[in-house]
């Protein structure tokens, strides 16, 4: 299991904070982790751009997933190693069967956000991620091909979600990243296949990778890594089987967690080393 090399993150509620803050602490720790040796990549349903400081400050923007696996590059210059996105008319009857039922969409195509008509649900979301919003007057004047559509509700309760799920879940990728949000991609795509692919290139098994997430959309890739790890406010499926829980997001519980994984990856590299030394 250890030493680890690999260690891929979710972001929102895992890294950050529920106000969307990067603890220093967190930066510190991560900081010391790739130090002793650790390959870090962010995994996250955000857009590249909307990714970017927070890979930029942790400095571990040369390589991201993004949408959920849809999107793998460099978000700093926005080149991108791998992307997908959703045939148009399949897109847009997600669109029309998501307003029908009075949920916000986001359609992120061609580098930018889009809605239909003026949208104040839609409009908080993009200023939480800290994109601009294009808003067009109907469903067909969305762009090209989105490489993800973001459905928002305010009402946990609201059955729109699961209307949504029973639809399009043969067809789509459909998974909750919140309670308010639903995140649609491409069928195949998933972060769990973006990890085990990259991993590969990089000639990292599972078992030395460490996958770290709090939602539905992270449980794959948990599952898969070698050892899984998450924050106190995760899903309780999720805290079931993980490794290591630390604290809160609101906590820096993230800097919790690398701190173990590197004492962990010192403690078995000075094992290997007693272990490897013969008497005289």
């Amino acid at each position: 299991m250890f030493p680890a090399r690999l260690l891929v993150t979710d972001v929102d509620r895992t890294l950050l904070t529920h106000g969307y803050e990067l603890p220093t602490s967190v930066v510190g720790s991560f900081r010391a982790l790739r130090e002793s040796g650790v390959r870090i990549v962010l995994a996250t349903a955000r857009s590249p751009e909307a990714i970017r400081p927070y890979a930029e400050r942790l400095d571990v923007s040369d390589l991201v997933i993004c949408f959920n696996g849809g999107w793998v590059g460099d978000v700093a210059s926005s080149v991108a190693q791998r992307a997908t996105s959703i045939e148009r008319s399949a897109a847009l009857n997600v669109v029309e069967f998501a307003l029908a039922r009075g949920l916000a969409t986001l359609w992120y195509a061609n580098g930018k956000v889009y809605t239909v008509g003026p949208n104040p649900v839609a409009e908080r979301e993009v200023v939480i991620t800290g994109e601009t919003l294009a808003v067009v007057e109907m469903v067909a004047d969305l762009p090209g091909e989105p490489g993800k559509i973001m459905c928002v509700r305010t009402d946990p309760q609201d059955a729109g979600f699961d209307a949504l799920k029973d639809a399009f879940s043969n067809s789509l990728m459909v998974a909750g990243s919140h309670w308010r949000l639903l995140e649609v991609g491409p069928l195949d795509v998933s972060k769990r296949a973006a990890i085990e692919v990259l991993a590969g290139e990089l000639g990292i098994d599972a078992k030395d990778c460490v996958a770290a997430g709090d939602a539905e959309n992270d449980l794959g890739m948990l599952r898969w890594a070698g050892t899984a790890v998450t924050v106190a406010n995760a899903i309780d499926e999720i805290k079931a089987f993980a490794a290591f829980v630390g604290p809160s997001c609101d906590e820096g519980g993230m800097a919790d967690v690398a701190d173990w994984l590197r004492t962990r990856r010192v403690a078995e590299a000075n094992a290997v080393s007693l272990g490897g030394k013969g008497h005289g």
